[in-house]
């Protein structure tokens, strides 16, 4: 006997999806301006803040894939918890009871619910303390107490969620199990301590990084450049060939990570996008010192 529930997901995926256009739109204007503006240290200054821009973009982005992925999953013998690259599997012995947040007199407090559009990580909340937000909207949130903290998630109908746990706890458990949590950086520890993998995903980062060392050198030396088509161009026209660069790392990486976590494939298909980006990196390299000469 198993039941899986699901959040809202309209609101949340709408709000953090204008703000993922909204940041990549930014992160273009002044990636593209910088690559084609012919003054050096203007040109360096509009990469710098395209690429910060990228830290918050990725946020936006994990935070859509953890709402899409978000599902909770009742049986006999434990609830189970899955988002993004996280999962929680609680037994149900360390249920000691569930109640909608409606039914207390005292209001969860929550932050900039409608900025966020979503409520997920791990806070400490006074009166409660550690609690884990697993949760898209207020209207239908649902407080668990564990053994040792507190839980928070949003089913799409809040009642039938908490009928059906009734329910299924007075059947009993058919076997006991341990509970069991996976987080980004358990499942980042599982690459790092593949020798091959650590060492490709250390090589493009310091491909890369001589990609862009090289690019900001000869922009600063030089203010022109022979481009492909052996025209003569600003120097930092050579930022588009690190923004190329840096699209193929990205893309490579997180393909290969979700490759690689899931288990979808060999992992020698891995190691080879992840190679790959390092040949890539190393050909603009050089491409980039020959438009200098």
């Amino acid at each position: 006997m198993e039941q899986e529930f699901t959040p809202p997901k309209n609101r949340g995926l709408l709000i953090n999806g204008l703000i993922a256009v909204l940041l990549i739109t930014s992160m273009l204007f002044f990636l593209i301006y910088g690559s084609i503006t012919g003054q050096g240290w203007l040109s360096i200054a509009f990469i710098v803040i395209g690429l910060l821009l990228l830290i918050p973009f990725t946020l936006a982005i994990y935070r859509i894939i953890a709402i899409s992925t978000t599902v909770y999953t009742l049986n006999r013998d434990a609830l189970e918890i899955k988002w993004g690259l996280r999962r929680e599997l609680i037994p149900m012995k360390e249920i000691e009871w569930m109640h909608p947040i409606s039914d207390f007199e005292t209001p969860l407090p929550l932050s900039f619910p409608m900025i966020r559009g979503s409520f997920y990580g791990e806070t400490d909340i006074k009166g409660l303390g550690k609690t884990l937000f697993v949760a898209t909207i207020p209207d239908q949130m649902v407080l668990i107490k564990l053994s040792q903290a507190y839980l928070v998630i949003s089913p799409q109908d809040k009642d039938v969620f908490t009928e059906a746990f009734k329910q299924i706890s007075q059947l009993g458990s058919l076997q006991q199990i341990e509970p069991e949590s996976e987080n980004l950086r358990m499942l980042w520890q599982r690459v790092m301590n593949d020798k091959m993998a650590k060492r490709l995903l250390i090589g493009g980062v310091i491909s890369f990084l001589v990609l862009l060392i090289v690019a900001v050198i000869i922009v600063i030396l030089l203010s022109q450049v022979v481009w492909v088509s052996l025209e003569t161009v600003p120097s930092s026209r050579l930022f588009l060939l690190v923004l190329i660069g840096l699209f193929f790392s990205i893309l490579n990486t997180l393909t290969g990570l979700f490759l690689y976590l899931q288990e979808r494939i060999g992992r020698t298909i891995v190691y080879v996008v992840w190679g790959w980006s390092i040949m890539i990196n190393i050909i603009l390299a050089l491409a980039v010192g020959f438009m200098s000469i």
